[in-house]
């Protein structure tokens, strides 16, 4: 049985693993393939891919996971097999990662007002290079106890309604599907029981989507036979993964270990097609 992670996170947004350290310990698990779907770029993609080639019966599927705002709410949207070189592709990535340091900045600002100790600098020392966001500066309200946990964090201050919470770029859905077909992809729906209007669910389904995430760590058994009997119904493929940001034992751990929520790469075939071609 061969088996991949469809859902990890890389250094290049806000994993904790550079993407070769990523591949190591995908082997080390035990795996034979992951996706990478680093938040909104795909700067870890090539590197692992160029790593990964010296590694027999081992492959990296190039990913992405868009973020989206529809009715009011966060919804994430995930890619297979996309081009990472279209053109189209990266400069909407470029505006959205311009429009995160814009965020990052307003949120710093009004944790300032609150008294909280955080500069632009330190948030970009702790992202190592790679795309900005609420995580890294979850992680250092951690580092610098105002908070005990990530979760927290978002919680206390970083969440939509909390005090230092700064509203994002809106892609819309529809907007991150089309950009993924055009970059030759396939489409998956990100983690939908963390989704609580199910009007956004049911609306998704009947766009032009190839799979359903229906394995993730913050899915319940109840979930995973909900969307499975909805992959069946809509004729659309299983997808699955640990949503990989850093090991158990690291702090700053967030959702699953990589390799605790996977499915067979046989299952997947359709998302498979000229990997290298890209």
């Amino acid at each position: 049985m061969n088996y991949i992670d469809m859902h990890t996170h890389t250094t290049a947004s806000d994993g904790t693993y550079t993407p070769i350290q990523l591949v190591d310990y995908a082997i080390k698990k035990g795996l034979n393939a992951i996706a990478i779907t680093d938040h909104d770029t795909i700067d870890g993609i090539e590197e692992a891919m160029v790593y990964c080639r010296k590694i027999p019966n081992f492959f990296v599927l190039p990913g992405i996971e868009l973020s989206t705002e529809y009715l009011d709410e966060e919804v994430h949207i995930l890619g297979y097999n996309i081009n990472y070189k279209f053109k189209e592709l990266l400069n909407l990535l470029n505006t959205i990662q311009k429009q995160r340091i814009d965020r990052v900045n307003q949120i710093i600002h009004k944790l300032n007002a609150l008294d909280i100790s955080i500069t632009y600098e330190e948030v970009i020392k702790i992202a190592g290079g790679g795309t900005i966001g609420r995580p890294h500066i979850a992680r250092i309200l951690v580092e610098k106890k105002y908070v005990d946990t990530i979760e927290g964090a978002f919680q206390k201050f970083l969440n939509k309604g909390a005090p230092a919470y700064a509203p994002r770029y809106k892609l819309s859905p529809c907007e991150a599907i089309d950009i993924i077909k055009k970059a030759g992809g396939h489409v998956s729906i990100a983690h939908p029981g963390l989704i609580q209007n199910k009007r956004i669910l049911n609306n998704l389904l009947e766009k032009e989507v190839d799979g359903i995430e229906v394995y993730h760590p913050d899915h319940k058994e109840k979930n995973c036979n909900e969307f499975l009997t909805i992959a069946k119904t809509h004729g659309i493929i299983v997808t699955g993964g640990s949503d990989f940001h850093s090991p158990p034992q690291n702090k700053n751990k967030r959702h699953g270990d990589l390799g605790s929520k996977t499915v067979l790469i046989n299952s997947i075939e359709k998302f498979l097609h000229n990997i290298e071609e890209w």
